[in-house]
């Protein structure tokens, strides 16, 4: 059990909340966080751009598969950053880190073997995901790899309601297995974090639908461009630049 009360949790900013419960939020997150580093296997180059890394758990993770891995972690927010470097310290030399908002274009430069990110992409609008993938698609070495993990719009009231209802039970469990109890669920359900029961448009969270997500992935250049994953409101897209 945790020493933070429920009625806490309405203090603590939106890092903290999530630094705390992500694991619960996060619908099968040691799941999504396997498969999105299987998916970057055999990239041509061992260089990695985490896109709005958070704690760093998947450049943990890549990390540790690959001893000859490197990781540039990017995110907006200096607390993510800082609970990234702590969770990379094992890893010497290898990551280095970029301070930057998903929307700006500065940081997109360099060449990188693969590009992963994780509920980060649904911030941007439309265009902005457009945007976002042609740019990615560039800095991408011949043959990389693109693997996104996010939240998608479904696209009709059941599929919605279904997407909730999942999401929600996933949450309850999880909230079991790690709290003992029922702290997470509460904590997710007073912070209205799951965006299929909010009653409309929401200014912060975007996410487009699957078939959006894969024709601008296919306008961006990308091949072999997929879903391998879904759950709850949750996808896992995968693209790969064209070798030479």
């Amino acid at each position: 059990m945790t020493d933070t009360s429920p009625a806490d949790t309405w203090q603590l900013s939106d890092t903290e909340v999530f630094s705390k419960y992500g694991d619960a939020f996060v619908p099968r997150r040691a799941e999504q966080t396997a498969a999105v580093c299987d998916l970057l296997a055999g990239i041509p180059v061992p260089h990695v751009l985490d896109l709005c890394c958070g704690e760093g758990r998947l450049s943990e993770e890549y990390l540790r598969r690959d001893p000859e891995a490197r990781v540039t972690v990017l995110d907006r927010s200096p607390e993510m950053l800082a609970l990234t470097a702590k969770r990379l310290e094992p890893f010497a030399e290898r990551h280095d880190s970029i301070e930057a908002d998903i929307e700006d274009r500065l940081w997109r430069t360099g060449v990188y073997g693969g590009v992963m990110t994780s509920l980060a992409v649904h911030h941007l609008d439309g265009e902005g995901k457009r945007l976002l993938y042609r740019d990615v698609h560039a800095m991408l070495a011949p043959g990389g790899v693109f693997v996104m993990a996010d939240l998608v719009e479904p696209a009709g009231a059941t599929a919605r309601r279904l997407a909730g209802d999942h999401w929600e039970e996933a949450v309850r469990r999880a909230s079991e297995e790690q709290f003992g109890g029922d702290e997470a669920a509460v904590a997710f359900e007073r912070t209205e974090w799951n965006h299929y029961r909010l009653p409309g448009p929401d200014p912060v969270d975007k996410p487009s639908s699957v078939a959006e997500h894969l024709d601008w992935l296919r306008e961006a250049g990308f091949v072999e461009v997929d879903v391998v994953w879904m759950y709850a409101g949750h996808a896992l897209f995968t693209a790969k630049r064209k070798a030479n």
